[in-house]
This record gives C-alpha cells, sequence and structure tokens, in this order.
C-alpha cells in the first residue's frame, strides 16, 4: 500500500489533514466522503519523504493522551448515532502516531469482516490493554458501549492527572540533583587540579579530607572515560535483576518500606485498584474476572503478587473480604469497605468513593514528598560544596603559617 497525505475540512468547516495508506488515490478520496469530509487535496508521498515518515514511525508512541481522545471522541460518536466502524474510520485520521493510525484501520477492516468490537481490540495488545477491552466487552452485553467509552475516556483522565502530579512533584528534585552533580563534577575537574601543584610543592603534610578529594579527583581525570561504561554496566544489570520475577519483588519491596516514597506508591496503586475494580464491577462484570483484569495493570508486584492470592481464594470459594485481610497489604480501612460493599452489595460504589479518597491521599503525600527532599537536597548539597570547599582552604592555612615562619 501507498501513503497518501490529505487535506479535508469537516461538516463544521475545521480543516484537518494527515497521512493513511490506502491502494491509491481514489480509495482515499472515497473514504474521506463517506465520512462526510469535504476533500480540499489528496496526494501521493512520494522518495525521501515517504522513507523518513516509515523510518519515524518505527520509533514513534503512542501518547496516553492520544488514548484518551480517541475514547472520548469514539463515545461522542457512538452516542450520537453514527456507526462503530464510521466512527473508528473517522478517528484513525486524526491520530497522530503512525503505529496507533495503522492499528485503527486494521481494527477497521476486522469490524468489517464480522469481529466483535471486543474481540478486534484484544488483538492490538500494545494499544488496548486487558482491561480496556473488557470494559467494551461488558458495553456490548450491556448495550451501553458509549458510557462504557465515556467511563474509559474519564478513567484514562485520571490516571494521566495522577501521573501529571507525580512527575510534576519530582521536577524540582530531579533538577536540583542535576544542578549538584554538575558542580561537584566541575570543582573537582576543573578548579581541584589548579591547586594540586602547590600542594604537592610544599611538602607539607595534607589533611585527610585533601588527600580523599586529591583521590577522587585524579580518579576523575584519569579514568573519565570508563565512568559512561561503568554506569551502563550498573544500569543494564539493574535492569536485567529488576526483569526476573524474584528481583522485580525484591525492589518493590524494598521501595513499600521506603518513607514517605513507600506510602505513596501504596496509595498510588490502591487508587489504581480501587478504580478500576470498580469500574468493572460497575459494568456488571463479575468478581472474579474483574480481580484477573486488575491485578494486571497493578504496577508493584508486591501488591500484584497479593491480589493473585486473593483471587486464588475466591476461585476456591472465599469471600473477598477475607483474604484482603489475610494478605496484610491492604489498609484496614480498605478491608473494611470490601466487607461492607460485599453485604450491601455496592462494592463498586465503594470503591470508587475508595479510590476518590486515595487520590486525594496521594496529593497530600506529593507534597509532603516535596517539602521533605528539598531542604534534604540542599542540605546534602551544601555539606559535598562545604567538604570540597574545607579540603581546599585547610591545606592553604597550613601554607600560610609556613611562610609566616
Amino acid at each position: 500500500m501507498a501513503q497518501f497525505r490529505y487535506k479535508v475540512r469537516d461538516r463544521s468547516g475545521v480543516a484537518v489533514s494527515g497521512v493513511v495508506e490506502a491502494e491509491n488515490e481514489k480509495a482515499v478520496s472515497s473514504s474521506l466522503r463517506e465520512l462526510g469530509y469535504q476533500i480540499v487535496s489528496v496526494e501521493e508521498s512520494r522518495g525521501l519523504s515517504v522513507l523518513l515518515l516509515k523510518w519515524a514511525g518505527r520509533f514513534q508512541r503512542t501518547r496516553p493522551q492520544e488514548m484518551v481522545f480517541f475514547t472520548r471522541q469514539l463515545a461522542m460518536m457512538v452516542r450520537s448515532g453514527l456507526p462503530l466502524v464510521d466512527g473508528i474510520q473517522s478517528a484513525s485520521l486524526q491520530a497522530e502516531s503512525a503505529p496507533f493510525r495503522k492499528a485503527l484501520v486494521l481494527l477497521v477492516q476486522d469490524l468489517k469482516g464480522g469481529v466483535s468490537f471486543s474481540e478486534g481490540l484484544a488483538k492490538y495488545p500494545r494499544f488496548f490493554s486487558n482491561f480496556y477491552a473488557s470494559m467494551v466487552r461488558a458495553g456490548e452485553a450491556a448495550g451501553i458501549l458509549d458510557q462504557v467509552l465515556e467511563r474509559l475516556a474519564e478513567i484514562g483522565e485520571e490516571e494521566l492527572a495522577l501521573r501529571g502530579r507525580v512527575k510534576g512533584a519530582l521536577i524540582y528534585p530531579t533538577l536540583l540533583i542535576a544542578m549538584s552533580v554538575v558542580i561537584v563534577t566541575y570543582l573537582l575537574t576543573a578548579i581541584l587540579p589548579r591547586f594540586v601543584e602547590i600542594f604537592e610543592e610544599s611538602g607539607a603534610q595534607l589533611p585527610l579530607p585533601t588527600i580523599i578529594l586529591l583521590t577522587v579527583s585524579k580518579i576523575l581525570q584519569r579514568f573519565w572515560f570508563l565512568i559512561p561504561f561503568v554506569l551502563f554496566g550498573a544500569v543494564f544489570s539493574f535492569r536485567r535483576f529488576a526483569r526476573t520475577p524474584q528481583g522485580r519483588y525484591r525492589i518493590h519491596r524494598w521501595l513499600l518500606k521506603l518513607p514517605v516514597a513507600g506510602s505513596l506508591i501504596r496509595k498510588t496503586n490502591l487508587a489504581r485498584f480501587s478504580r478500576i475494580m470498580g469500574s468493572l464491577l460497575k459494568s456488571g462484570i463479575q468478581a472474579v474476572a474483574a480481580l484477573a483484569i486488575t491485578q494486571e495493570v497493578i504496577d508493584n508486584e508486591v501488591m500484584r503478587q497479593a491480589l493473585v492470592h486473593i483471587l486464588e481464594a475466591v476461585i476456591a470459594g472465599s469471600n473477598l473480604a477475607d483474604p484482603f485481610r489475610v494478605s496484610q497489604i491492604f489498609p484496614p480501612t480498605v478491608v473494611q469497605m470490601v466487607s461492607v460493599g460485599e453485604r450491601t452489595g455496592t462494592l463498586d460504589e465503594i470503591l470508587i468513593r475508595v479510590s476518590q479518597f486515595y487520590d486525594e491521599e496521594v496529593e497530600r503525600d506529593l507534597e509532603a514528598l516535596t517539602h521533605t527532599l528539598e531542604p534534604f537536597l540542599l542540605l546534602f548539597m551544601g555539606l559535598i560544596v562545604g567538604f570540597i570547599a574545607l579540603s581546599v582552604l585547610l591545606p592553604i592555612f597550613q601554607l600560610v603559617k609556613v611562610f609566616k615562619r
């Protein structure tokens, strides 16, 4: 198939442009007209531009914002009565990511071939998670696909907001650490070597801090080229260890024990668990299937393993509250809420309220983490710079005393 660039206007006159793959220009024009677009231009991409687009497409990633926009847009189209195939085809024309656009085109072909929407989504797990496909399957069965898509878009927006708050809280500490590394490296490699010859020619006995600093400075100057290899080896070894089930479990268990940060990780996963589990139950999915799906989207391996054991207990005939209590991973408040929700038949609503509560808790923990890290990092940076200054000044004071004599 060839690639074609198109420029069109929708029913309200808004300009839309993009790139699509098709057999010929006539097929592109026909598809655009079927969707109600007024064609401005359609031309085939040729030569170097095609190669560059294909090469860039291999490394292009689908942003979470694009998935949320697609889901929200599709929900509006389905609610307005537009056929599902036309809605997805229209959304594919506006997709920014080439891999995602191609997946939507293939999804349209699957739907035209008689495959259900949820089955089609399951073919592309890179873009549509098991949770996403299961929610759509429930919406299809209950005849409320537009409502389910709207809820999926809301969940996506909540996840994006949470992720954005976490990243925003870590920007300042990250910049402060980077500045500390740059300043210390500059002092050790550019400033300190100027004093080395003076110290060595004086013949005076150097204090211990100066000896330590000179040793570090010489190592950095002589073996600086090894540092990237050492860092790469350390990162590679750590990532390889983290990819093993045992390594991932140990690292995540250690992370949960960290002060402030451990509480933040736990509450973030609790908010995600409650939000997704509650949404699945509200869509009519049974508790066993909902647990099976939810444990796949939990980031922390310790909490995920706890959900696996809870799922096994429920399959064996237990109620929900008891295995939650035995796991000792979930707070007593959550266990109590699960117990109440199970008895009253309102578990879905209670879990959604729990997710809102933990979203607020995460917000407070992020503020606490930021307020804790800032003075600690400033103090640490001050101690390092102070140690360097002391190491340089002490031998200078000794030299001044020698010259006075």
